[in-house]
């Protein structure tokens, strides 16, 4: 499986994305070295849940930025968001019931996603709400 490490590649220069984005990476990180020690999922449920709802509302977080800062790139950027919490429905009634293939496959996909995500998309993002920001400033001294 491929690990949940925090990069400087996952920077994205907006402190509390950041913030959020290294919670999301830790929690992940838990629950995958949690699953390599053998826990059984329902003592990973929990962890998985709270994983869910915390990135759940950085989504929103995140979107509610980009309709603030009219961003080109919202919907593009919120259908990268809605395949996640596809994947999450999709798979969390599964692990539920005990099936730690269905783990296994949600923690592979979240690895890849994740970095993947907060490398280019949340980037691309990032850089514009950085310079909205930037103007908002600017127009209000």
């Amino acid at each position: 499986m491929k690990p949940f490490k925090w990069g400087k590649s996952n920077t994205v220069f907006i402190p509390e994305l950041d913030a959020e984005h290294k919670t999301i990476f830790r929690m992940a990180e838990e629950l995958q070295r949690a699953m390599e020690a053998d826990a059984s999922t329902a003592d990973l449920h929990p962890g998985l849940m709270a994983l869910a709802e915390h990135a759940e509302a950085h989504f929103e977080h995140e979107e509610r930025l980009m309709r603030e800062s009219v961003c080109p790139s919202f919907e593009w950027h919120k259908g990268q968001h809605n395949t996640a919490r596809k994947r999450l429905r999709l798979f969390l009634p599964e692990i539920q019931q005990g099936n730690r293939e269905a783990l296994e496959l949600l923690m592979e996909f979240l690895a890849g996603w994740l970095r993947d995500h907060t490398a280019l998309t949340d980037r691309i993002m990032s850089a514009h709400v950085r310079n909205y920001q930037r103007i908002v400033a600017r127009l209000a001294s």
